[in-house]
């Protein structure tokens, strides 16, 4: 550091830190489902079964949502989002979502509030309010006010506040007014006094506000002193709208006069028209659409989330089953193709996919060949839970599989397939399959679940859905989606820097650094790091026409440790009367 000696103004310079490349989280989640309440169309974060009830409700029946969470959470999972699908869309007939609601009327008969559910759904149909208004307390005047005057002296300023509609009355007259600033005891009004007010009369001034309150079952939310003035610190609008988790409300605005603005008073009233918009699911509303910021929705609004990894769509096959916009099992495919392709665009996803319930092996095969990708895997069969009262049910596998493949990354890697995992949460399976049914579609790339005697019900297959052998097996894919992924974001810095041979010397340093350590990790294959990877920025990748245009080019090689799929031991019997003429 320079020595400072006088008054002025010292350089000191200091060495700019490049933060090193760091792996990032992976397997985390994004399950699209039917729920009974809770957003639309954007992923939120759930850590547990119980955090889910909370924000969307008690699991639907129809649905497989609620059984692939529990799967997923049994099985190791502790993070994942949830992102509720149903119709907000459709053309003249078609049921679409829609929020229960109420229009409140102020006491001049004209409306005054629009109350509705947070989100749509029947469930808010079940919602109840009560509101109740009137004066809270009152005080006095204690300075004679002329006519026209818009100030006041009071005894005390309890529960006048900006905003806070007052009645200032006395035996022959009354004025309605908001308060518009509070100085000690000097109070602010506007309109203006249409005529004087004296003190010794005696004149009262009373806050006037309103309480209300939101049932729905056992919850009930509160909200008191609520003022219709946008200047209150206990404006509704604001109010209700940062504070319950039940109901929204818009100001109307009406032009009544203020002794008549207050809503009229409910009790135990209930919002209607909510609807839950899942009787015309189309395959359109999974797949959703970008138009930019603030104005996507379904899997194709899945761009600003960079936590998610993962798409399971449990209720794709619920929707396949009971909506009137599913025909054929070409809608599910529709789907899935575009899951797949969203997966391919953002490099750094993987879809976990359901096979059509009740299908056999063929049928299995049959649906495995329509795709061909690496950033998706099948699982099949379906599996058996048990659910309340002991009733089996079966479910698709795919929230299981999710809860394993995020607990493996967390306990041993990206690096490390997914496979020979004891699957928890189930007792049974849809279908066995036979060694040869199990070969033929481990070959084809369908993972299967089967069952051991001793070791329980496991995941055996580890395939994508590729045909190309170098991206054959689930976690090689997800491996070099995570690192791909961590170098992109880790060297942001280096956009606009000098194109330089210093920066190709930082880059590649900064890139062997986090090869190296995933190698210690055991994620590369090699006994050397030669052999485990290599990094090359040169002049040779970097030409003079690239540098021209602009750009940086690093080739980087890895060896991904690839999982053990067939173990042969080569037995041999050795006569006994070989044995005796070695003997001899």
């Amino acid at each position: 550091m320079a020595e400072v000696r006088a008054p002025g103004v010292y350089y000191q310079p200091s060495e700019q830190r490049i933060p090193p490349l760091e792996l990032r989280e992976t397997g985390r989640p994004v399950f699209f489902g039917i729920t009974r309440r809770g957003p639309l169309d954007r992923p939120v974060r759930v850590t547990s079964m119980d955090r889910f009830v909370e924000l969307f409700g008690e699991p639907l029946l129809e649905g497989y949502l609620g059984a692939s969470l529990r799967g997923f959470f049994d099985n190791g999972g502790e993070t994942c989002f949830v992102q509720r699908v149903a119709r907000l869309e459709g053309a003249p007939g078609e049921a679409v979502a829609l929020a229960a609601g109420r229009t409140l009327l102020d006491r001049a008969g004209q409306p005054t509030l629009r109350l509705s559910a947070q989100d749509p759904g029947t469930w808010g149909n079940e919602l109840r309010v009560t509101l109740r208004a009137g004066a809270r307390n009152q005080t006095f005047l204690t300075r004679d006010a002329d006519g026209g005057a818009e100030v006041l002296q009071v005894k005390s300023t309890h529960a006048l506040t900006v905003g806070t509609l007052v009645r200032v009355h006395d035996a022959d007259a009354e004025h309605w007014a908001a308060v518009t600033r509070v100085d000690g005891k000097v109070v602010q009004i506007s309109p203006p006094l249409g005529r004087r007010f004296a003190s010794a009369a005696p004149t009262y001034v009373e806050p006037h506000a309103f309480d209300l309150e939101v049932r729905w079952f056992e919850k009930v939310e509160r909200f008191e002193q609520l003022s219709l003035f946008g200047a209150s610190p206990t404006y509704v609008e604001r109010v209700l709208n940062e504070r319950s988790r039940l109901v929204r409300v818009q100001a109307l605005r009406p032009d009544s006069p203020p002794s008549l603005c207050l809503p009229m008073e409910l009790l135990d009233a209930a919002l209607d028209g909510g609807a839950d918009g899942l009787e015309d699911l189309g395959p359109e509303d999974f797949i959703g659409h970008d138009h930019g910021p603030g104005a996507r929705r379904g899997i194709e609004g899945l761009v600003d989330e960079a936590d998610i990894d993962l798409l399971v769509l449990p209720d794709l096959m619920a929707a396949f089953e009971r909506s009137r916009r599913f025909h054929t099992l070409r809608d599910v495919e529709v789907v899935q193709d575009a899951a797949i392709a969203h997966c391919e665009r953002s490099r750094c996803r993987f879809a976990v996919l359901d096979l059509p319930p009740g299908c056999d092996h063929e049928e299995a095969l049959r649906w495995r060949r329509q795709y061909d990708s690496a950033h998706a895997a099948l699982y099949y069969p379906w599996v058996v839970v048990l659910e309340g009262g002991g009733r089996r049910r079966t479910v698709p596998p795919s929230g299981h599989i999710a809860g394993i493949i995020a607990r493996s990354d967390r306990d041993h890697g990206v690096h490390k397939a997914p496979a020979n995992e004891v699957v928890e949460g189930i007792v049974d399976l849809d279908m066995l399959l036979q060694d040869a049914h199990l070969a033929r579609l481990n070959d084809a790339g369908v993972n299967c679940l089967r069952p051991f005697a001793a070791r329980g019900l496991r995941v055996w297959g580890a395939r994508t859905a590729s045909s190309d052998p170098e991206w054959r097996y689930v976690n090689v894919r997800r491996t070099v989606s995570t690192i791909a992924a961590d170098i992109e974001e880790g060297t942001q810095w280096a956009v606009f820097e000098p194109n330089d041979r210093r920066l190709w010397k930082r880059l590649t340093r900064l890139v062997v650094a986090y090869l190296a350590q995933l190698r210690e990790r055991g994620m590369l294959a090699g006994e050397t790091p030669e052999q485990a990877f290599f990094v090359q920025c040169d002049a040779e990748t970097n030409p003079p026409d690239s540098i021209d245009r602009g750009m940086l080019v690093a080739r980087i090689g890895l060896a991904v440790t690839r999982p053990v799929e067939f173990i042969v031991f080569r037995l041999s019997q050795r006569l006994e009367d070989q044995a005796q003429d070695e003997e001899e």
